[in-house]
């Protein structure tokens, strides 16, 4: 699969209106796009100017016939001057899990009810900045960490690891709760402590501070696919 983590800074009096016109290209491209799995928008929760997509193709070519299809170019030209500073995307590869997962956020008869656009998850989008010569050893802890989440937690549906194919140094979070509380009881778990442990002189200090995002979704519903169908 061929991922893109997308981190986006709008302007105040644009968020609305970047709303509208990127729900019209995630909704665009994951209905009409055979090689679109996914389209998620997420919208921080302490910063509302701040987003992040994570879009999941096919592979590279299914990505570059993205940018031709009409929707994406309405929402490029319509949004072009919303931004407050340069949107930072991330080309990653799943590290895990990288098989017996569910891509498609669509799910079949889904209800189109208004009662499902509550955006009542809770989404981490995450990037992490790891030592060369760690990323291997991290990798391991992080996949441990992942199995315990999916497996031992009732509210995570989804703890996927992604490896930008470009900097192999940055491993991407993508967490999905089903709500606030559950990601609170997944920050007191005994494999997130031991994770958290594990890793901690493994980071690349240089490049603290390039946060990612935490928050609600905005698209897809809340009653799509979510969960990655890890769990056993």
């Amino acid at each position: 699969m061929y991922i893109l983590m997308v981190r986006l800074s709008v302007k105040e009096d644009k968020v609305d209106e970047f709303i509208k016109e990127s729900i019209g290209d995630a909704e665009g491209s994951v209905r009409n796009e055979p090689g679109c799995r996914r389209f998620d928008i997420i919208q921080d929760s302490t910063d509302p100017t701040q987003f992040a997509f994570c879009e999941v193709y096919d592979d590279e070519e299914a990505f570059k016939a993205h940018t031709t299809y009409e929707h994406f170019k309405i929402w490029a030209k319509n949004t072009e001057d919303f931004y407050s500073a340069e949107t930072e995307v991330s080309f990653c590869k799943p590290v895990y899990p990288n098989k017996n997962i569910i891509w498609d956020s669509l799910r079949e008869n889904s209800s189109d009810h208004e009662y499902f656009s509550n955006s009542s998850l809770m989404v981490i989008a995450a990037p992490q900045y790891v030592m060369e010569e760690n990323v291997d050893e991290f990798i391991d802890s992080i996949t441990l960490d992942s199995i315990g989440s999916t497996n031992e937690e009732p509210g995570c549906l989804r703890f996927d690891v992604y490896q930008n194919v470009n900097d192999p140094t940055e491993l991407y979070l993508y967490e999905v709760y089903s709500n606030a509380d559950a990601f609170e009881y997944h920050r007191g778990t005994p494999h997130i402590k031991n994770w958290q442990e594990t890793v901690k002189d493994m980071y690349d200090e240089s490049r603290k501070g390039q946060n990612g995002r935490r928050g609600k979704n905005i698209w897809p519903p809340d009653n799509w696919e979510w969960n990655s169908g890890q769990r056993k």
